[in-house]
């Protein structure tokens, strides 16, 4: 069983940054990362993309790869195509890799884990052709393919017009853009917007995606509700509200997005207290600034501990790694702090538009009254009918209609159920999400042969039996 100082978990640019940040002062760093490019989700990719992709997903994206440059540079041990299924608070990781299981040690771990987008189910949402909007950024920047046919983007929030003016200037056919979001911007919005101001540069960037789709002359409805994914054996149509008209859309495919929530079942599995955030309606882990969660020896870097965007992501990396390395004694006090301070002042100004993005885009009331036919969770085939009629039995609690419906018990586990049940069970018991609770996650967090984990070498003080000993 290898050791290391730091094990890091994550390859986007919260993961890279702390990693980088802790090896450049000298200490064995290891960063596991599903994926076999570096870079995560928003910057996947970037390291070997061309110079005309570089400049067609724009500046943004391109900034990753002076993230992952200073990654190479630092020395820090990277191991690509790994599957982290199981991370505990004494600082051991398993994972899969080529076919194998190991376990290992670190004095530290990082969650470097990222965001997703959150599912919403809807009627249709598992036909073929249906997809989520991000998931086709990325097979666009890993293999420069694009929908084919007849488009509509259904959904909320900025990520949704951004993918929307990059296939526009693909040339791709796009029939609608439909967007869930109110016409009038809510009061909590236009409070925020005097500090959004602070950014005219973030908000230019807004006005430009806005401008392009507006001269490509695609329909862009804004205010919609009721959205429906329609077709036999594929998506054949989209259906919605606009201004209390229906209306019906045919296309080939519908790229599916509507805000973007912390990546959490890692942190839920080690143990990490969470807190409910009652306005974007996500959990998310209790860190103090470091990242350090209620587990002295667990971190959690970037967007799993809070949404902030893939500029602040890197920077809270960096300010992980300065603790980290305070932590082992290479920094004193004085020197983290003062290394910090420029890192704390950037993240102040990166996030001044922040308050007026999420709420402009937050979840509004009522949009998670979901229909009874409406599959949930994916992996197990099972609707919103079945798990409001085990609630009307009295399933109080998401782990009991997880056993009771086998809902978050597949591959996933629950990633893509999990924050749905959340919402149906709060409605139905007229509670918060908060009151009822959510999932509890068990290793292993994906998928790995049972014949991985019996081959496993372990020390001598433990076995196989002590891998899950702690799981309640």
């Amino acid at each position: 069983m290898s050791h290391h100082d730091v094990v890091v978990i994550g390859a986007g640019p919260a993961g890279l940054s702390c990693a980088a940040t802790l090896a450049e002062m000298g200490l064995d760093t290891l960063v596991l990362d599903e994926q076999i490019h570096l870079g995560g989700q928003i910057y996947r990719n970037v390291e070997s993309t061309s110079a005309a992709q570089l400049d067609f997903f724009g500046e943004d994206y391109a900034q990753g790869r002076a993230i992952v440059e200073r990654f190479r540079k630092s020395n820090a041990k990277y191991k690509g195509g790994a599957t982290v299924w199981q991370a505990e608070g004494d600082g051991t990781v398993c994972f899969s890799c080529e076919g194998s299981s190991q376990q290992i040690t670190a004095n530290y771990v990082v969650i470097a884990t990222g965001a997703m987008e959150r599912p919403v189910p809807l009627t249709g949402w598992t036909l073929p052709g249906v997809l989520g909007a991000g998931a086709a950024n990325n097979l666009a920047k890993e293999a420069g393919l694009s929908p084919k046919g007849k488009v509509v983007l259904c959904g909320s929030g900025p990520l949704l017009l951004l993918e929307a003016s990059l296939l526009i200037k693909k040339g791709v056919q796009i029939e609608a853009i439909l967007d869930t979001t109110p016409l009038i911007p809510s009061l909590s919005a236009l409070k925020h917007m005097p500090r959004a101001l602070l950014r005219t540069d973030f908000l230019l960037k807004g006005l430009k995606i806005l401008w392009d789709i507006k001269k490509s002359k695609v329909p862009y409805l804004r205010g919609v509700s009721g959205l429906k994914m329609l077709g036999a054996d594929k998506v054949e149509k989209v259906e919605c509200v606009h201004k209390g008209e229906k209306v019906t859309i045919p296309t080939d495919v519908a790229l599916l997005h509507f805000g973007v929530i912390p990546n959490t079942h890692m942190m839920r599995q080690v143990g990490c207290e969470m807190h409910w955030n009652p306005d974007l309606r996500y959990w998310h882990p209790v860190c103090d600034k470091w990242g350090r969660t209620n587990h002295d020896r667990v971190f959690v870097a970037g967007d799993g501990s809070y949404v902030s965007g893939a500029v602040a992501a890197g920077l809270k990396g960096e300010l992980s790694g300065l603790e980290i390395a305070c932590s082992l004694g290479i920094l004193s006090t004085k020197s983290r702090d003062e290394m910090a301070k420029p890192i704390s002042n950037k993240i102040t100004k990166d996030k001044h538009p922040r308050p007026f993005i999420d709420a402009m885009y937050a979840p509004r009331a009522g949009q998670f009254a979901f229909e009874n036919d409406t599959v949930v969770c994916r992996c197990e085939n099972v609707t919103v009918g079945e798990i409001r009629e085990v609630i009307s039995q009295g399933a109080h609690d998401p782990n009991e209609i997880k056993i009771i419906t086998r809902s978050g018990m597949g591959p996933c586990q629950g990633r893509m159920c999990g924050s749905a049940i959340n919402e149906i069970l709060a409605s139905e018991l007229e509670a918060s999400p908060d009151e009822v609770g959510y999932l509890t996650i068990r290793p292993p967090l994906k998928g790995v042969p049972l014949g991985e984990i019996a081959a496993m070498k372990f020390s001598e003080a433990s076995g196989p039996a002590d891998l899950f000993k702690n799981q309640k």
